[in-house]
């Protein structure tokens, strides 16, 4: 929630610290519900995007690796790793979509916001309002940071687990160093995606029926000429410890259920 209110107050050229965006939430707008408004369909997101992500990337390492009895490259782990963010990006947004407009909602003007009950209200409204085809507005965008993301977070991790086991052998001490490397370099990657994203699909139209961006490449390009470059990173901390923080506690808990609970699955 914080990330997305600071993406839009720099797209409006106004302060954008994360003190002033959790004050405006907590005074403003409801307290610490405010915080977890469009929580349904983050966790919807979640339950289709990183199931799938995971599960495709993982099942071509290994089956892959069981084929040639040796593990995939480097580039062949990144081409694995961005197919499978494009293929879970597109099933769930939808999700996504109904996350951000959760989120920008309170932004707009009284008379303008959706007011949507719950994330199946969210999709129902979409369809119905919009048409069945505007549950992927966006999907470019968070096709394209998904991609960024994986190839980021999956790539780096493991080959990262591969060349630190040289130095620490199969310890805690691996895995946890190669899942710090995954979380920062998924966070920077994909941040500039992540902030076009979130303009694009919380978009309306303005009064003369346009849109203010015609699509994810002009997006990106007003936003570096209306925002400057760097602005494409506003928010970093924050979207670091959301980001950073998630690949490494998805990373972590996935190689532990391997561990524990994979022979069951084979």
């Amino acid at each position: 929630m914080v990330k997305t209110r600071m993406q839009l107050k720099g797209e409006a050229k106004a302060k954008a610290s994360v003190i002033d965006v959790c004050k405006t939430l907590f005074t403003k707008e409801g307290g610490v519900r405010a915080f977890y408004r469009g929580i349904g369909s983050a966790l919807m997101r979640q339950v289709v995007y990183t199931t799938m992500r995971l599960g495709i990337f993982y099942t071509v390492l290994d089956t892959a690796k069981q084929k040639r009895n040796k593990a995939l490259n480097p580039f062949e782990k990144g081409v694995a790793s961005i197919t499978a963010g494009a293929i879970s990006a597109f099933m769930a947004n939808p999700f996504d979509l109904a996350l951000i407009r959760f989120q920008a909602d309170g932004t707009l003007p009284a008379a303008e916001r959706r007011n949507y009950r719950n994330v199946f209200h969210a999709l129902y409204r979409i369809i119905s309002q919009e048409g069945v085809v505007n549950l992927w507005k966006g999907a470019t965008p968070t096709i394209v940071r998904a991609m960024a993301l994986n190839l980021g977070m999956l790539t780096p991790y493991e080959e990262c687990k591969q060349r630190f086991k040289k130095y620490w052998g199969d310890t805690k001490t691996t895995y946890f160093a190669a899942s710090c490397v995954a979380g920062f370099l998924a966070a920077f990657m994909c941040l500039p995606f992540d902030n076009v994203k979130t303009k694009v699909q919380k978009m309306k139209r303005l009064p003369d029926g346009t849109y203010p961006y015609k699509g994810f490449f002009d997006g990106f390009r007003k936003s570096i000429v209306n925002e400057g470059v760097t602005k494409l990173w506003i928010g970093f901390p924050v979207f670091y410890v959301r980001i950073g923080g998630h690949a490494m506690l998805t990373l972590l808990f996935s190689d532990t259920f391997k561990y524990y609970f994979g022979h069951y699955f084979r």
